[in-house]
């Protein structure tokens, strides 16, 4: 199976976002912002293999150099949480060339977003990697929102049209006046179409799968949709991944390690159902022959074999029986305290703990993009303290501003996003409300704290259960050829469905980039 990311976000200015800054990243080049007054270097950025600007007919030549073109959006914008551009992220597949995957890359710009009337600013990026790491070769589109007009200038994003009522008349406001509701002039934003996209780049990989005789294949289903009942991973990025290399835990990286925690208690608890309902079926077969034993039944019967083997010991013989008889004692005290007797009532526990996990699953995820938004914002109030000393001593020189913003460039940058960060989060008051962004992080934190106790708490009884499941399971597979079924072929079913579950294996997992 391929690697499949497609990812789509808007760069926004409410987000503390610039157009600029993000086309100098992507094309690893050195931009000037006139809107700002900001330079983006990103000269020295590695790994750039590519970047191209693409444009419809209609658009004018001068939209070829990128610092026109995206200062022209930033101006053409006006307002201060304005939608930039869409940028999407799309992983490019190691099975082909980067010759290969360059070609694919401009056929989709062409084909799927040009033949839209957009313009696509496209760069491909294949950053190095340890000798231990998957390359991770990738591309990055940006698309300005705002559609050309036929004859090469800006046209509206949105158009106002009445709102009616069923039988097509005007519905009107309290003043008598027609209502009108914002639409967009354009298909670009709909999820219908981003869907289609996804679909269109997920068929031109498979295309070239087949072209060149390879069996992997891409999906650019979710998870849900292809009835795979497992937690997406979040894409972490360059900068994350660099902070996580270097030992510095990240609420992304943390999340990450959350979910691969959660998926994989899932698929063993999902294992565990499996085989619980196996077993379920293949006992009350038994049943019908024998008195319907019970689990303490099974585990007696089990550690009876044990003490049995014991007898043979050379010396130890006490010590094992005395052990087995402890460890006896203490699965039917659990299983009492859990009013678990028989095969039926351990599969409703289990299908209990399925439902549990998914639950603090869903409250964990929830809790942590919570905590992550306000620790975004705490950090922002931290830098931008730290840095507007420098921004202060910045506006009191006349003679070599030039200079000091060069070598001053990594603070001035992180006051001017730290400052649009925190412009957007004031309080009512237009204050920074530093007291409550911490008091909410405490909050958070004990709320995840408690869920992860919780979400230990459901190992623990996961543990005990393939305890249970173990030992009844190694005595079913010692009597199965002394099972007595009225049909020869009944036995035999049953003896071959019990190796199924002796050789039975969760499946490897792979934990790709996924949408």
């Amino acid at each position: 199976m391929g690697c499949y990311h497609f990812h789509l976000n808007q760069l926004s200015r409410g987000k503390g976002q610039s157009a600029i800054a993000s086309a100098a990243y992507r094309a690893g080049a050195k931009l000037e912002c006139t809107y700002y007054g900001e330079v983006s270097d990103y000269t020295r950025k590695g790994g750039v293999v590519l970047a191209e600007i693409h444009l419809p007919k209609q658009a004018p030549e001068r939209f070829k150099d990128r610092e026109t073109l995206w200062n022209e959006v930033e101006w053409i914008e006006g307002n201060k949480k304005a939608q930039l551009a869409h940028s999407f992220d799309i992983t490019l597949m190691n099975e082909f060339s980067m010759e290969e995957n360059i070609e694919l890359a401009r056929r989709f710009v062409e084909e799927q977003l040009v033949a839209r009337g957009m313009i696509a600013d496209l760069a491909i990026h294949d950053p190095k990697k340890a000798k231990d790491k998957i390359p991770n070769p990738h591309m990055h589109i940006m698309v300005p929102i705002r559609p050309l007009q036929e004859d090469g200038t800006w046209g509206q994003k949105q158009k106002k049209v009445p709102v009616l009522t069923p039988d097509g008349q005007p519905v009107l406001n309290q003043k008598g006046q027609p209502v009108f509701r914002a639409v967009h002039t354009t298909d670009w934003s709909r999820k219908e179409t981003l869907e289609e996209l996804r679909s269109a780049w997920a068929r031109m990989c498979n295309e070239l799968y087949e072209e060149k005789g390879l069996t992997e294949r891409v999906d650019a289903r979710s998870y849900e949709e292809r009835g795979i009942d497992k937690i997406p991973m979040v894409h972490e990025g360059p900068n994350v991944q660099a902070m996580e290399a270097r030992g510095i835990s990240t609420a992304l990286g943390s999340l990450n390690r959350l979910i691969r925690a959660l998926n994989d208690m899932k698929e063993r608890a999902k294992n565990l159902l499996q085989w619980s309902l196996l077993r379920q079926s293949q006992l009350m077969e038994r049943m019908l022959f024998l008195h319907q034993p019970t689990l303490a039944d099974y585990l007696r019967n089990y550690y009876d074999k044990r003490n049995a083997v014991a007898e043979s010991y050379a010396y130890g013989t006490q010590k094992a029986k005395n052990t087995n008889l402890k460890q006896f004692a203490e699965t039917i005290r659990f299983l009492e305290e859990q009013d678990v007797r028989t095969p039926e009532q351990l599969t409703e526990k289990i299908q209990e703990l399925d439902t549990q996990l998914k639950e603090v699953s869903q409250r964990l995820k929830k809790q942590l993009a919570a905590l992550q938004r306000v620790n975004v914002n705490i950090y922002a109030m931290k830098e931008y303290f730290e840095t507007r000393p420098v921004y202060l001593e910045l506006k009191k020189k006349y003679f070599g501003r030039e200079k000091f913003k060069e070598e001053h460039k990594k603070e001035l940058n992180g006051y001017y996003r730290s400052e649009r960060i925190l412009k957007e989060n004031l309080d009512a008051n237009g204050k920074i409300p530093e007291g409550k962004w911490k008091r909410e992080a405490d909050c958070l934190s004990e709320e995840i704290a408690a869920l992860r106790k919780e979400d230990k708490r459901i190992h623990a009884m996961l543990r005990k259960y393939e305890k249970v499941k173990n030992h009844v399971e190694a005595l079913m597979a010692e009597e199965g050829e002394g099972v007595s079924l009225p049909e020869t072929n009944k036995r035999e079913q049953s003896t071959e469905t019990k190796e199924a579950v002796r050789t039975m294996k969760p499946k490897k997992k792979h934990h790709g980039m996924e949408l």
